[in-house]
Order: structure tokens, then C-alpha cells, then sequence
């Protein structure tokens, strides 16, 4: 996947919502900013940060996905933490989404990995952060950036709005072939 070029293929996966079972399929992404977080670990103080800023995110019109870090969602015990969840957790036990956005098997680190996809599901970001109080305010920082850079109307900034040179932050950005 390529930032800036590459869309999201229609796909249709498994994904669990207040603990029920359910298809989710990526053509939904279509008209919403979006951003898919790959997750290194799931557990119940990754729930709660996950409901947080889930509750964030959708007042800014924003859908938040979670991607499932377990190779068998629906054997593993960990399972049963998707009940407190306010947000889809996809199930990726195929690998397709990790071979769609570029990732290998095993993440070398303990962070999530994140992307952050326009209306027209083209990646615009990529952001490997931690899924804590420190890490998910400055995804959206980037996604507040990448959306008054790639919307259609533009709005003049107001006197309050922080201004960040998008530019600052590619170091953190990775371009997949």
C-alpha cells in the first residue's frame, strides 16, 4: 500500500461489536475519515483507552477500528473483553488485512499501528504510536492535519487552532511499496 495513491479494497471480514459476532466490510469506509489501529495487544486497559477515544473520535465524525492482534480471534480467551467495546474489533484470522495495509506477521514492536484513511479510502497516514494517553492525542493531531489538508473546503484556521507543519511528522511516516 502506497500513502497518498493506495485505496482499500472491498473486503468483508469478521468483526465483533458489543461482544456479538457480525460482517463488517470495508466499503463502509466510503464518505467517513477513518482510521484503522492495528493492535499489539488486547486486554482490559486496552479496552477502556479504546472506548475513550472512540467516544472522541465519533464526535468528530471519525470511525475507529480495531484490528484483532491474536491469530485466532475466535479460540483465544481475550475474546470476551470485546463486550465493554463501543467500537468494531475486526478479526483478521485469514491475515488479509495485515497483507492489504503492508504489515508482516510479527510486529517487531509493542505498538499499535495505525492509518489514517480519507472519505475516498485512500491511505493518507501511517502511524506506529502507543495505545495509551500519549499516543492516541497525537493520532489525532495528524488526522485533524490530514483532514485540512485533504478535505475539499478548505476552512481558514482560527486564532485558537494549533498550526504544526505537517512536515514534522513524517519521520514517523511509513511508505510501504
Amino acid at each position: 500500500m502506497r500513502i497518498g495513491i493506495s485505496t482499500i479494497p472491498t473486503l468483508r471480514v469478521p468483526a465483533f461489536l458489543k461482544g456479538q459476532l457480525t460482517i463488517f466490510d470495508l466499503a463502509s469506509l466510503q464518505g467517513r475519515w477513518s482510521i484503522v489501529s492495528f493492535l499489539p495487544t488486547f486486554g482490559f486497559a486496552e479496552a477502556i483507552s479504546l472506548n475513550q477515544y472512540h467516544r472522541k473520535t465519533k464526535k468528530d465524525g471519525t470511525l475507529l477500528l480495531g484490528i484483532l492482534p491474536f491469530a485466532d480471534p475466535f479460540l483465544d480467551p481475550r475474546l470476551q473483553k470485546t463486550k465493554i467495546l463501543r467500537m468494531p474489533i475486526l478479526a483478521d484470522p485469514l491475515q488479509r488485512l495485515r497483507r492489504t495495509f503492508g504489515l508482516t506477521q510479527n510486529s517487531s514492536t509493542n505498538c499499535c499501528e495505525s492509518f489514517i484513511i480519507d472519505p475516498e479510502r485512500v491511505i493518507r497516514y501511517h502511524l506506529i504510536h502507543q495505545l495509551n494517553w500519549r499516543g492516541l492525542p497525537f493520532l489525532t493531531e495528524i488526522l485533524k492535519h490530514c483532514q485540512d489538508q485533504y478535505s475539499p473546503s478548505i476552512k481558514p484556521p482560527h486564532s485558537s487552532d494549533k498550526i504544526v507543519n505537517l512536515h514534522t511528522f513524517s519521520r514517523f511516516q511509513k511508505i510501504t511499496a
